[in-house]
């Protein structure tokens, strides 16, 4: 992938601010809630935005400088990847089938990052078949009743608001349609999971206990829901691959630096074959993937279908990243086993993404079906 140069201002600017404003505090999130003024800061650069038009704060950038935003943030916080992940798909929802209303309430928030926004999506009975949801929405007097409960929801713990997708009519996926839900009402409750990694952001579940949502807050066409969410999954699969790639190729790039200066039997540790090689093998695979990620979001900003390579990337990107910063941490001996070192922070983060919007098993079904067809593949 050749940037132009706007593009490659952009992922310039977002990789200095990577290293200079986040790799320090990585660690920090582990323990601490996230600093609000931080969230602000990198909308301030533009990557909450690049779904949202100009006239409600954002830059409409497109789909390719969505994965820039997440692979070079990655490389000082592979968690700030799902700030972009979410402004974007919501983004672009609420921008596409959202009222005016909510638009003109919502998408400058998120833009500006005064605002995080959430997909509830998954169900604890239903995950990647979006069309089992059994969250369900009732008629109640100009709106609507939600009832229900979603789960391992990224940013439970702090959203403003989410996509919810319930059920408004019957069995399958033409019964599920989309609502814009602002979490501070009553009956909505939270709940962020102990999770191995990702403590940035506090994944959890969301129960909604008669919830009231008005009119204007459907997304687009009654029993449009399942439509919307393959939509949004398809581009932001890609993205998640960078994310984890630009994790990853920064860990190579410490451990290149770390070989370099670290001597074993008089001679500098990267001199080795067995260990110039094992970094040149994981750097090769990274750049594949990579190239596979932009490749799915020029796509989509082409207007072309882009599911297969989507897909392709999302598998991937996060096993091959998990991959290669395991040998980093095993480079490193036994200060990467440590916490002082950011590589096992790092791969748990990785891990967490390896599930996140399907697994490599639900990845390689997909790239199947579109190489032989629904049919031979159900």
């Amino acid at each position: 992938m050749i940037f132009d140069d706007e593009q490659q201002q952009f992922a310039d600017t977002l990789r200095s601010f990577a290293r200079r404003r986040l790799k320090d505090q990585y660690a920090r999130w582990e323990t601490e809630p996230v600093d609000a003024g931080l969230i602000e800061e990198i909308a301030s650069l533009g990557a909450t935005g690049l779904l949202i038009a100009e006239e409600y704060g954002g830059s409409a950038a497109g789909y390719v400088a969505c994965g820039i935003a997440s692979e070079e943030l990655s490389r000082g916080d592979f968690n700030v990847s799902g700030l972009v992940q979410l402004s974007a798909i919501v983004g672009a929802a609420l921008s596409r089938w959202g009222s005016d209303s909510v638009k003109a309430e919502w998408l400058p928030r998120i833009a500006e990052g005064s605002a995080v926004a959430a997909l509830a999506l998954t169900e604890p009975d239903a995950g990647s078949d979006a069309a089992a949801i059994t969250t369900r929405a009732a008629r109640s007097g100009g709106g609507w009743v939600l009832s229900g409960e979603k789960a391992s929801t990224t940013f439970a713990g702090y959203a403003a608001g989410a996509i919810v997708m319930v059920r408004t009519g019957g069995p399958g996926p033409g019964g599920v349609s989309a609502f814009w839900v602002p979490l501070d009402q009553h009956g909505v409750t939270r709940q962020v999971y102990d999770s191995l990694g990702g403590k940035f952001t506090a994944r959890g579940s969301l129960v909604f206990d008669d919830v009231f949502v008005p009119d204007d807050h459907v997304l687009g066409e009654l029993g449009s829901g399942f439509v919307q969410a393959m939509t949004a999954f398809d581009f932001n699969r890609a993205v998640i691959g960078l994310g984890a790639v630009g994790s990853a190729l920064e860990s190579l790039d410490e451990t290149i630096e770390y070989t370099k200066q670290r001597s074993t039997f008089g001679q500098p540790l990267s001199s080795r074959q067995a260990v110039s090689q094992q970094i040149a093998e994981h750097y090769s695979k990274l750049n594949a993937a990579r190239l596979m990620g932009y490749h799915a979001l020029e796509l989509a900003d082409l207007g072309r279908g882009h599911t297969a390579e989507a897909a392709m990337a999302k598998w991937m990107g996060p096993a091959w990243s998990v991959d290669a910063i395991h040998a980093c941490l095993r480079l490193h001996g036994w200060s990467g086993y440590g916490e002082d070192l950011p590589f096992a922070q790092r791969m748990r983060d990785a891990i967490g993404l390896e599930i996140g919007d399907g697994t490599p098993e639900i990845m390689k079904a997909i790239v199947a079906r579109e190489l032989f067809g629904t049919a031979t593949h159900r």
